[in-house]
């Protein structure tokens, strides 16, 4: 079981920069969809991880965030997009 010393949430100064980890089958299909997603914005996408068979790829998005409702909803953007299997 694992026991949490904090309850509240870390305290965020915004605007700020934000890194999410994306997973997918594929870095071109993860492109492709960051591109649509943070049209507009400036960012930097570079590859991660591949699996040991290379089926799944992680790629690590930067870009800056202007706010808490910026940062999630642009991390539920990426998550409901089907070329995305897991936003971190």
């Amino acid at each position: 079981m694992a026991y949490f010393l904090y309850t509240k949430s870390p305290r965020i100064e915004y605007p700020c920069t934000w890194v999410y980890k994306l997973f997918g089958k594929s870095q071109d299909a993860i492109r492709g969809a960051v591109a649509l997603i943070a049209a507009g914005r400036h960012y930097t996408l570079k590859p991660s991880r591949s699996s040991r068979n290379n089926r799944y790829h992680c790629m690590n998005l930067e870009l800056r965030v202007m706010s808490d409702e910026d940062r999630r909803g642009l991390s539920d953007a990426l998550g409901a997009h089907e070329e995305i299997l897991l936003v971190l």
